[in-house]
């Protein structure tokens, strides 16, 4: 009984003060293989037969249960009907993708490490206080201030106020790379439709939309989940970041409160690095044609600034047909009409579309 209470003491000696025990619940891995294999009721049954809490919110349980993905049942049972445990689960045994990484395509700003100077960060908050713009107003402006690119991860993206600055910077020949939650890119392509947008994927040359999702979650049969990318900011010219609980919607303008952060400075190159994170892990909408070519792959460089800058364009086979086919005159008077509802700008890619392909 000394021993043990020596050993106890020395071990307690070597930790750390700043020491956290890492938490694991076996039992929470088990109800959730419950959860997925056998629904609500199965996974109900187990706390109960433990003696545990219930430890999932009734949002949490609904996701799970609506974004499963199951293997086929030729998959997950052998030739004996015995479930398959040679493979491992990849939330604890993650595996690297195979898959190259998408390339920032349209160019980005490479500022040495370093030089940025001390970070300054200023907070807004909505509604207003001693500010003198609003949230949005601030996003808007720093938006038309852009000089080279616009890097935005968002949520959830509905605000039509928005979606035409960055239509309009994109018209001014900015590079703009927006990254979306996947589970909530509906609601950003519905809002683009009723703004006129049908041939989204293919009209904006210097603009790259991609979906992010969240971590995979695989139970032992290997039916899996994944999360949602709940991040928000909005990096300008790798400068100047806009970051806090502010999504890109009407309600965040009027009604919720919510704060953000105003960063320049040294802290900025960790957004940088976290926004091609990010984008390496990115994939392309699947509500976009999956067969997308290269309309045009000239390129320019700046010499001095080490900025390659792309106007090619991502475009489906199958939009092409119907841009460019026997009523393409048709199909583009349609597109101009578009254009002028969503901003005053894109006159000039109309016309360049026009000269291109004709």
């Amino acid at each position: 009984m000394e021993t043990s209470s020596l050993l106890s003491s020395l071990h307690d000696e070597c930790r750390s003060d700043n020491y956290i025990e890492p938490h694991y619940k076996e039992w929470y891995r088990v109800a959730i293989d419950a959860l997925i294999e056998g629904g609500l009721e199965a996974y109900k049954e187990f706390l109960s037969k433990e003696r545990c809490s219930e430890f999932l919110a009734d949002e949490e349980i609904d996701y799970i249960l609506n974004n499963i993905h199951k293997l086929p049942q030729s998959t997950i049972y052998s030739s004996n009907h015995a479930i398959d445990d040679t493979s491992s689960s990849g939330t604890y045994w993650p595996i690297e993708s195979d898959v190259e990484a998408p390339n920032l395509d349209l160019g980005w700003p490479y500022l040495m490490p370093g030089i940025s100077g001390g970070t300054n960060i200023d907070l807004l908050f909505h509604p207003p206080r001693a500010q003198p713009y609003t949230i949005k107003e601030t996003i808007r402006k720093m938006i038309r201030d852009a000089r080279k690119v616009i890097a935005i991860v968002m949520d959830m993206f509905t605000d039509v106020d928005i979606f035409r600055e960055i239509v309009e910077a994109s018209a001014r020949g900015i590079a703009v790379y927006l990254l979306l939650d996947e589970s909530n890119f509906s609601h950003f392509l519905k809002m683009t439709e009723k703004q006129g947008c049908q041939y989204f994927n293919c009209l904006f040359q210097n603009m790259r939309v991609r979906t992010v999702k969240g971590q995979d979650y695989y139970s032992k049969t290997g039916a899996k989940f994944h999360g949602k990318m709940e991040q928000k900011f909005i990096l300008v010219d790798c400068k100047k970041v806009i970051y806090g609980s502010y999504s890109f919607m009407w309600s965040f303008e009027k009604t919720n409160l919510s704060m953000v952060q105003v960063i320049t400075g040294q802290l900025v190159e960790s957004f940088d690095e976290e926004f091609r994170t990010l984008y390496a892990r990115s994939s392309v909408p699947s509500s976009f044609a999956p067969e997308l070519v290269r309309v045009n792959s000239r390129r320019t460089l700046w010499d001095n600034d080490t900025y390659q800058h792309s106007v090619s364009s991502l475009a489906s086979v199958s939009s092409q047909r119907n841009l460019f086919g026997r009523n393409s005159g048709l199909h583009f008077f349609s597109i101009y009409v578009h254009f002028q509802m969503i901003n005053r700008n894109v006159n000039a890619l109309h016309v360049t579309y026009l000269q291109t392909n004709f």
